[in-house]
């Protein structure tokens, strides 16, 4: 368990980038070699300047350390790694050979990836299948019939388990392994909180089932990490980051899919929008969204009001039908 422990503790450092805590895990495992438990010992006791330090010589950035409680951050962890243990996750470190090479990529990887299945599900070729919560009929037969045909070809679909087309993305998975088209779910969730919390609770049953047959539900958060609304957008760059193209099934303006489109644009992914987008339900939906952004005040909203499908659409990407057009060339 101390692998685990020395894993968790330092994910959560979050004054730290991933080459940092990559370097700190590296330099306390020399220590370990040394002096048995020096590792954990150190992460109980040390200040903040210690773990900078160790993390790197010279850190030309300002740390930015609201609060630092050695001793509570090791309780954290122990209480991370005890739940890790009951629920059977398990997890792979930046540098590890089995860590998704397209996830490498991208500027900010996480350092490490907590996870219960297959971890190898990522390994195959993978599509991430984003989009609202506030899906209509259309976007639900959408979702599931692209991620149904997608799975029975062999791609890993990539989501992120909330209600809308996150669900139907991987129940379209889940179905074409019930229909024997493959022989594992070939689906990925990924989480914003640690994966011994299932968040919606009425997609407990489909995370169960994309464990126990092949798939992956993984998190860069340590278990007992609760979900919060900021870790969702933290969330979607991995989202983006799985896989070489991102298809947004549908989003009113403002939506975290395209928040995970902006993401896979930045990567220099592909990015596609499935014709349910724009089909007159969805339309209506992105109209009531549009309304409510108008009567509120600041920036953000202002933004949001500029960020919907046509304007991407209007950039260059690419409108699909279904997954046989999203194969086209």
């Amino acid at each position: 368990m101390e692998n685990t422990i020395l894993a968790i503790a330092i994910s959560t450092i979050d004054f730290l980038n991933a080459s940092e805590k990559c370097r700190l895990f590296d330099e306390l495992k020399k220590l370990g070699g040394v002096e048995k438990n020096a590792p954990l010992s150190f992460i109980k006791n040390a200040s903040y300047e210690q773990i900078a330090a160790l993390a790197k010589r010279d850190i030309m950035r300002p740390l930015r350390v609201r609060r630092w409680d050695p001793e509570e951050h090791y309780r954290l962890s122990i209480k991370g790694a005890k739940a890790a243990e009951a629920f059977g996750v398990e997890f792979l470190l930046c540098q590890d050979d089995l860590y998704p090479p397209l996830l490498k990529e991208i500027p900010d990887p996480p350092f490490a990836l907590f996870y219960r299945g297959n971890i190898k599900a990522l390994w195959s070729k993978a599509v991430s299948v984003v989009g609202t919560r506030r899906l209509s009929p259309e976007g639900k037969r959408a979702a599931k019939e692209f991620s149904y045909d997608a799975a029975a070809a062999g791609y890993c679909v990539v989501s992120g388990l909330a209600l809308g087309a996150d669900g139907c993305a991987h129940q379209g998975a889940v179905e074409a392994f019930f229909d024997r088209k493959t022989s594992a779910i070939n689906t990925a969730a990924v989480l914003a909180s640690g994966v011994d919390n299932i968040f919606p609770p009425s997609h407990k049953k489909i995370a169960s089932q994309i464990i126990q047959n092949g798939g992956v539900v993984l998190s860069e958060w340590a278990p007992g990490v609760p979900g919060e609304k900021w870790r969702f957008v933290s969330r979607n760059r991995i989202i983006a980051g799985l896989a070489p193209a991102t298809v947004v099934i549908q989003a009113p303006p403002g939506s975290g899919a395209l928040l995970t489109a902006d993401f896979a644009l930045g990567y220099n992914r592909e990015v596609y929008f499935h014709e349910a987008c724009f089909c007159k339900n969805a339309l209506v939906i992105s109209d009531l969204v549009h309304k409510s952004l108008q009567a509120q005040e600041g920036a953000a909203a202002a933004r949001k009001i500029q960020t919907r499908p046509e304007a991407y659409i209007a950039d260059g990407a690419r409108k699909i039908r279904n997954f046989q057009d999203f194969l086209a060339p």
